[in-house]
């Protein structure tokens, strides 16, 4: 089972704290970056993604905020080690939604053992882990959390953050994608209910692969360096958002691509893939084995794969849940030549496609990874190729943080 314990987390001293959230530092663009900044001089932006100043690099201004914040009185820090209840209200495509789960300090464990409780899906870069261990070294804390999934048969999980939404919240906050609210829960007998949830199960990890394994080479440091070493340091834990996998409020985005035509591009399309009309794509996608959908020229194609023996002979270590993932069949299969970070990854297929008009490239769509793929292919312990889920909406930073 994953080992979870309360925390006294760092959190905004105020109750609205619509101006100091922001997204998740990998899903922020320049431009809304600047935006973020003008709402309020101390939104978690700032040190999310901040900025050098002087002979201070960008991690050491971080550092410097986060101190200077929790002196100044705009961070305090809870008396009591506590959960952290958090409700985000919001609309897809249409539809009103609520997600609702909790945040807790998560035992780190090697999640690339294929022994353990937590369970990662998909692969991760270099870049984008040294930057976060940078931040992390820096500020000492982490700020934004990892987002697990977890079984809840029986809805326990359901029902008790239910239960606890119906109480009067400790902080809200409003952005683009919606309503955010937390909930200080230091009660034991609460807290000893919350944990019970997570016995005999596994933690699948959502969102976060690169914080996660950022915080598990960051433990490994400190316990080679600290010659006072316990497990139970606080640098041998990460934050989590932990919610139920049964939650009415899960939502999966597909992430679409966008790249430059390979030379042999329409060859394996004779070769590999049935072509359908462009209107049979949402048909399809209700398949077993996920169709793909290309434009190139102004013209729009559905592709399904001729047999499954390709996807079997081009995957032969991967299980069937992985094979039938449109993603897979697309850079095992249709494009396998091609580097992951050489693509362009976008989430609306509109906006693949204008980009791919723009720029003289080739747009691939495709159908979301449902969320018991992820979960077949997590206990397989097997990692799926990078922008191959987007749950939506993200969750923010700045609702709580967690010193290490």
């Amino acid at each position: 089972m994953p080992e979870i314990k309360p925390f006294n987390a760092v959190r905004y001293s105020k109750n609205n704290i619509t101006n100091y959230i922001c997204p998740p530092y990998d899903v922020i663009s320049a431009e809304q970056k600047e935006k973020l900044k003008k709402l309020s001089t101390c939104n978690i932006v700032h040190i999310e993604l901040s900025d050098a100043v002087g002979k201070r690099n960008k991690y050491l201004h971080a550092a410097e905020l986060f101190k200077e914040w929790q002196k100044n009185g705009v961070l305090k820090r809870d008396d009591k080690p506590s959960l952290y209840f958090y409700e985000q209200i919001f609309t897809d495509k249409g539809r009103k939604m609520t997600r609702r789960g909790f945040f807790a300090a998560l035992k780190l464990e090697n999640a690339h053992s294929g022994k353990g409780a937590v369970k990662p899906h998909e692969k991760t870069l270099a870049k984008p882990k040294a930057d976060r261990l940078s931040l992390l070294k820096a500020v000492k804390a982490n700020v934004s959390p990892i987002f697990g999934l977890f079984d809840d048969n029986n809805l326990a999980g359901v029902k008790l953050c239910g239960k606890i939404a119906k109480r009067v919240p400790s902080a809200v906050a409003n952005d683009k994608d919606g309503l955010h609210k937390l909930w200080v829960v230091s009660d034991e007998q609460t807290i000893k209910e919350t944990v019970k949830l997570l016995s005999d199960k596994k933690m699948f990890i959502a969102d976060g692969h690169h914080r996660y394994e950022t915080a598990w080479n960051y433990s490994r440091e400190m316990k080679a360096k600290d010659k006072n070493y316990s497990a139970k340091k606080d640098y041998n834990y990460v934050m989590a958002f932990l919610c139920p996998m049964e939650d009415p409020g899960i939502s999966i985005w597909p992430t679409h691509r966008v790249i430059a035509e390979p030379k042999d591009f329409e060859e394996r399309i004779a070769k590999y893939f049935d072509v359908h009309p462009a209107k049979d794509f949402q048909k399809l996608s209700k398949k077993e084995i996920q169709p793909m959908m290309v434009y190139k020229n102004g013209k729009y194609r559905t592709l399904t794969i001729k047999s499954e023996s390709i996807l079997k002979k081009a995957m032969p270590d991967k299980c069937k849940a992985y094979r039938n993932l449109a993603v897979s069949a697309l850079h095992y299969v249709l494009i396998p030549s091609v580097d992951a970070q050489e693509f362009t990854y976008v989430k609306k297929d509109t906006e693949a496609v204008a980009l791919a008009k723009k720029t003289n490239r080739i747009a691939i769509m495709v159908p979301a990874t449902p969320v018991e793929a992820l979960k077949a292919i997590s206990l397989n312990n097997q990692m799926m190729p990078q922008k191959s889920t987007y749950f939506y909406p993200k969750l923010a930073s700045g609702i709580v943080m967690r010193t290490v």
